[in-house]
């Protein structure tokens, strides 16, 4: 039995250390999850400042010009955002409330959330120049 013995002893000592490593796996693997969670809430809140810094010191800002440029950059990209949210409006016949930002059918005359007047904007309806008749025949040959 000492060879029997032997594999036993061996098998047990390869288990071990396997678990070990295993252990150190999951180990790790929960130290890069959490260091991914902490760098996302990092993220967040870099987020969170910024847009507070934009909406509240945009004046105290504008002599500096890097802080200047970042700031028109933001502000082109949001009326990139608002002319494509009115055009998605426009062909879901919706249209966003002044005050709360609801989308609302553009038949309503007030908001549904807030009851702030809606106001419907009518584009001007621009003559069509009318194509010229032409009621003569080719010449025939």
């Amino acid at each position: 039995m000492g060879i029997f013995d032997d594999v036993v002893v061996n098998a047990k000592s390869a288990a071990e250390a396997v678990g070990r490593k295993a252990g150190q796996l999951v180990d790790v693997s929960k130290l890069r999850i959490g260091a991914a969670e902490v760098n996302a809430e990092i993220t967040k809140r870099y987020e969170a400042l910024g847009q507070y810094v934009y909406e509240n010191c945009r004046s105290s800002l504008v002599a500096d010009p890097e802080a200047f440029g970042k700031i028109t950059e933001i502000d082109e990209l949001k009326a990139q955002a608002a002319a494509i949210a009115k055009e998605l409006n426009d062909k879901q016949n919706k249209l966003a409330c002044p005050s709360c930002g609801k989308q609302c059918s553009n038949t309503d005359t007030f908001c549904s959330c807030c009851g702030a007047k809606l106001v419907v904007e009518e584009a001007a309806a621009e003559p069509q120049p009318e194509a010229p008749e032409n009621h003569e025949e080719p010449p025939q040959e």
